[in-house]
This record gives structure tokens, C-alpha cells and sequence, in this order.
């Protein structure tokens, strides 16, 4: 029903500058809601005929200007008011939402809000996927750009440190040759050729030491093993390696250690005849065998 203070404009939730295409759109709209076949609500009928009186009159451009002249002229209106600039024109929510509780009401088919699709992963394991995938993606730059560049950085700075060690056995400071090849593999872990120079030079120390009968000399002899079992991918022809892990354990007087390294180098034929003489040592040397240990 048509309430106090409303015009048609209100009653169609329009403003009243509102064009021929949106006076249609909205009539159409509440026709649907609150045609008496459909409205359940016992003002429908009464709803539905105020709704089609304010079309018919706004739909005609001669009688929408009339209309609005006598908007303007009617003592109090509120169009008056808002036309003459003291007031500010409402906005009303639907005109049709204060007469929706007067009674149930069947909404069309077409009427029916269209809800958001509703996905059946939870809130939490989303974020959690969400955050999984980007380290992902954080994961695999880093091994497509970042881990080359530093394992470029750091292969550079391995062979430098071991060019500065192999200039310091050539002078026999094995000390100092010792201390550049730990900086190499420290800096390239899998750097075999530095664990290989670094093993000789410890062997190469512990003989100094016992030469010059100093104590410490056990000490390097045990580092030069771990230094030999730490190359990566050890080549078995590499006589020279697996000659001095057995010297170096025979050093330590563990026998057993190095008779197996000698019968395994023997077995798969990569073999010499100075390994030959360091068998025959091993097995003639006396003293107490001790377990092997290179860890």
C-alpha cells in the first residue's frame, strides 16, 4: 500500500531522474514478486495496484511531467524539499521490503539469489596448500638460479684454495698445505681432488713428524685416511690413494685394515709391483693388529 510521504518514484525505488529503461526494469521486477498469483502476502493485491498505477503514470513522458509538477508544487512534499535543495532525496531500500512479513511469499524461480560455489576443501588445508605450493615454487628457482650461481662462486674459490696448497707442498710446508686444502672442502664438499691432496699431505706430515721422532704423527696418519674415504666416487685405479691408505695404516700398525685394502686392490687387478713389496710387509711386520676404523 501506498504509505505517507512516498511518490511513485519511491514506490518503484527509483530516482527521479530515472530513464524510461530503468522505470520498466524495476516495474517488471516487483511485478514478479507481488503479482497476486504469486505473493502470498493479503496485500498483494492492493501492493500490485499501487505498483502498476506508478508505472502508468511514470512510462508516459506527458504524464511523468505533470506528475512531477505537482511533486514540486505540493505543500510539504518531500520531492518539493529535495528539488528545492533542502533536502537530500531518499534512497529507499526495495519499496516492497516493509510488506514482505505481512505474509509468506513464493519466490520465482528466476528470483533465486545465485550463491557463491561452496568448495569442499577446508578454509585451513587451503592456506596450507596454498603456502606448500609457493615454497615449492620458491624451491625450484632457488635450484634453477641460486644453488648454481654459489656452487659456481664457491667451485672457484675451492680450486683457488688449492692451487695455494699445492704451491705450499711444493715448498714442504705441509702445514700450510694442509690448512688450503681444508678451506677447499670446506667450500666444495665434493671437491675429490681437493680430499685427495689434503689425505697426501697429511701423510706427508705424519712422516715428517716421525722422522723428527716429534709426537702428533698418529694423528695425521688417521687424517689422512678419513681425508682418502672421503672422495667422492673414488676411482679404484687410483693405485697411488690405495697405496697410501695401506701405508698409512700400517703406519698406525692396524695390519688387518691394510691387508684387506691390498687383497681387494689385488683382486680387482689394479695392481702393481710396488703394491706387491707393501703386502709382503704388512704381512711380515710385526706388532698387534687393530680394528679398522675410518670414521
Amino acid at each position: 500500500m501506498n504509505q505517507a510521504g512516498e511518490t511513485y518514484y519511491d514506490i518503484l525505488n527509483l530516482r527521479p531522474d530515472a530513464s524510461l529503461q530503468d522505470i520498466t526494469a524495476s516495474y517488471r521486477k516487483l511485478a514478479k514478486i507481488l503479482h497476486p498469483d504469486v505473493c502470498e502476502s493479503p496485500d498483494a493485491d492492493e501492493l500490485f495496484k499501487v505498483v502498476n498505477e506508478a508505472y502508468q503514470v511514470l512510462k508516459d513522458p506527458k504524464k511523468r511531467e505533470a506528475y512531477d509538477a505537482s511533486l514540486v508544487l505540493a505543500e510539504g512534499s518531500l520531492y518539493g524539499r529535495y528539488h528545492q535543495g533542502r533536502q537530500r532525496y531518499r534512497d529507499p531500500h526495495t519499496w516492497y521490503h516493509s510488506h514482505q512479513h505481512h505474509g509468506s511469499y513464493r519466490r520465482p524461480v528466476d528470483e533465486e539469489p545465485v550463491k557463491p560455489p561452496q568448495s569442499t576443501i577446508p578454509r585451513i588445508l587451503q592456506v596450507v596448500l596454498f603456502y606448500l605450493s609457493l615454497l615449492m615454487a620458491v624451491l625450484i628457482l632457488a635450484q634453477l638460479f641460486l644453488i648454481p650461481w654459489i656452487n659456481g662462486v664457491n667451485s672457484t674459490d675451492a680450486r683457488n684454495s688449492l692451487n695455494e696448497g699445492n704451491k705450499w707442498m711444493q715448498e714442504e710446508e705441509y702445514q700450510k698445505a694442509i690448512d688450503s686444502y681444508r678451506d677447499a672442502t670446506a667450500k666444495l664438499p665434493t671437491f675429490s681432488e681437493a680430499w685427495r691432496a689434503k689425505g697426501f699431505a697429511e701423510l706427508k706430515k705424519g712422516d715428517a713428524l716421525t722422522k723428527l721422532t716429534q709426537p702428533g704423527a698418529e694423528g695425521y696418519y688417521r687424517d689422512a685416511i678419513r681425508s682418502f674415504s672421503k672422495i667422492p666416487d673414488r676411482n679404484p685405479e687410483d693405485i697411488a690413494v690405495t697405496k697410501a691408505m695401506a701405508e698409512s695404516y700400517l703406519k698406525l700398525n692396524d695390519k688387518s685394515s691394510a691387508i684387506s685394502i691390498l687383497n681387494r686392490a689385488q683382486d680387482s687387478g689394479h695392481w702393481d709391483a710396488s703394491m706387491s713389496d707393501l703386502l709382503r710387509e704388512a704381512n711380515s711386520q710385526p706388532g698387534q693388529q687393530t680394528a679398522h676404523s675410518s670414521s
